[in-house]
């Protein structure tokens, strides 16, 4: 019986469909059919029924899962045990953003991990919360930054901060504003931010609070451009306050005054990967960065 079997039968299983299985492990349904199919002829027994909706797993699949688990888990920790003798931590890191480096503290993350560990291979890739949690999952990520509740129930993360969001509007749309009620504001243009960015729930929740929405004139979904939108006059947007300083001392820019509640920035990684060498090592150097407490990291949700 070969380990990466085992693999597949509980990936399946967390997953219960062989295309994202596959996505998951970076491989294609027919060599994950294949290998479900050789563990069940080594095992003798059915482990998974093939329904339209998916991969159910059956009766002895169900009984046999745990044990699978707990048997990756053991060679997991044996393989993390023999790293943890190296003299020297090496390795490679891909880290998910999801907005600017000087937000994220990248300069300093970086001097920190070349100082403490040089021959760890650091990747920080471009994205948005709302890439970055699907990317954990299936592995193309080891760590992430992301903005929100975090609230998926594979991941563990800690909290760096709570993102001060104010509505940013152009100097220009100053004497339109003669009245600050959600209605009014909903009137004017808009520059939008993707539905899976955490400022996008922050905007849907105050206006359908009163039953209406912003009108949309563009949608951008990274941040430089939505600032660069609001302050060429195209419309209003939710941004970062911190972002808006200078625009708003130039006159480019005014805060409407209207409070909105704070968006969490946290760190996120595999939960069932909590104790390999090198994520613990990049959760330690972040936890500096950002001047945190060890016990700050906690479960996701």
């Amino acid at each position: 019986m070969e380990l990466y079997h085992l693999k597949t039968f509980v990936t399946v299983a967390e997953e219960g469909h062989l295309t994202r299985a596959a996505e998951r492990l970076f491989t294609s349904q027919p060599a994950i059919s294949a290998h479900i199919k050789a563990l069940e002829e080594e095992l003798g027994v059915t482990l998974f029924e093939r329904t339209p909706k998916g991969m159910q797993l059956s009766p002895a699949g169900a009984q046999l899962l745990a044990q699978a688990q707990r048997t990756l888990a053991a060679a997991g920790d044996f393989k993390l045990a023999a790293r943890a003798m190296q003299d020297e931590l090496m390795g490679s890191v891909r880290i998910g953003l999801n907005t600017d480096a000087r937000f994220l503290r990248l300069v300093e993350l970086q001097a920190l991990l070349g100082a403490r560990y040089p021959r760890l291979e650091v990747a920080f890739l471009g994205g948005s919360t709302g890439v970055n949690v699907p990317n954990l999952r299936v592995g193309k990520l080891d760590a992430a930054f992301i903005s929100g509740e975090g609230d998926d129930p594979l991941l563990s993360s800690q909290v760096l901060c709570e993102e001060e969001l104010v509505i940013a509007a152009p100097a220009g749309l100053r004497d339109q504003l003669t009245a600050c009620d959600v209605p009014a504001l909903a009137a004017l243009p808009w520059v939008y931010t993707s539905p899976d960015c955490a400022h996008y729930g922050v905007m849907r929740t105050v206006f359908e609070a009163h039953c209406c929405a912003p009108e949309k004139v563009v949608l951008a979904n990274q941040e430089d451009a939505l600032r660069g939108m609001v302050e060429a006059g195209v419309g209003l947007g939710i941004v970062r306050r911190d972002d808006m300083r200078e625009a708003v001392a130039a006159g480019r820019v005014f805060i409407v005054p209207r409070q909105l509640p704070t968006v969490s920035l946290r760190f996120a990684w595999l939960t069932k990967r909590a104790n390999d060498p090198v994520l613990r090592a990049v959760i330690e150097a972040v936890s500096t960065v950002w001047q945190l407490a060890p016990e700050a990291a906690r479960e996701a949700g």
